[in-house]
């Protein structure tokens, strides 16, 4: 496979330039994001645990003491030392579940915010290179002799489309008038419209590009597990609002401690 990203346009060359180091940080934020989301995961499955350690322990001291009518065994002792083991246990791993909640929020807009500028290069090279490719194709097309046969048959189209302009209700006499153009223009229009017909019907199934590296590159990329779905990533104020209040939930949790 041959990179002919060099033979490109500078406009084309450089704004996939940009889109590739998008997706770079983008995918460094992603996988940051996903780390950290598993270490959250991971600490609220086991404060979970914990807690329901510490809770059946509970219940079976209580029980097992009341058929006892009040002896402490060793056993009771133990299941009464366990629920209070397993209770500290599951509140530390709350406690960093609580530390890391703001932090994984925050690395969340990160992720959705290099998502969006990725989106935007991302559309600006497809429609940089899509146009770039219609026009090379069509450059192409056009001098073979099948295309010297669609240029002449078009040619021939054209009185057609004169005639058609004539019979229109508002045709004025006058190529300058305003209505005039406006009805050459959707005449024009039509011409389009019916070249387009004309591809569609000779499209039997969907173009891919699979000898193409550039439109692999410009494929829409894979979104993590745990990035913000993209209905609830937001507005540029309301991301910056809410940046702004997980900052200052974090804040906190990293000032020095007294040196007193």
């Amino acid at each position: 496979m041959t990179d002919h990203t060099p033979l490109l346009p500078d406009p084309i060359r450089e704004v996939l330039e940009r889109h590739q180091e998008a997706m770079a940080r983008y995918r460094t934020l992603r996988e940051r994001l996903a780390t950290l989301g598993e270490r959250l995961e991971k600490h609220r499955k086991t404060a979970s645990a914990a807690t329901a350690q510490s809770e059946l322990a509970g219940t079976t001291w209580r029980a097992e003491f009341h058929t006892a009518d009040g002896e402490l065994s060793k056993k009771i002792r133990d299941l009464k030392r366990e629920e209070l083991d397993a209770r500290e246990l599951a509140d530390e791993y709350g406690r960093l579940v609580a530390v890391l909640e703001p932090e994984f929020s925050l690395m969340q807009l990160d992720t959705a915010e290099a998502f969006l500028d990725l989106e935007q290069l991302r559309e600006a090279a497809h429609d940089l290179y899509a146009r770039h490719c219609l026009d090379v194709a069509a450059t192409a097309l056009l001098a073979l002799p099948e295309g010297q046969a669609l240029i002449a048959a078009l040619a021939r189209y054209q009185p057609s489309m004169g005639r058609e302009l004539a019979k229109h209700p508002a045709f004025e006499p006058d190529a300058r008038a305003p209505t005039q153009q406006k009805i050459r223009e959707a005449l024009e229009q039509r011409q389009g419209q019916v070249l387009n017909a004309l591809v569609q019907k000779a499209t039997a199934d969907p173009v891919e590009h699979k000898d193409d590296p550039i439109w692999q590159q410009l494929e829409p990329a894979a979104r993590g597990d745990h990035e913000l779905p993209k209905g609830q990533i937001g507005s540029h104020l309301h991301r910056m609002r809410r940046r702004q209040e997980l900052e200052a939930l974090i804040r906190p949790q990293k000032q020095p401690a007294s040196a007193e």
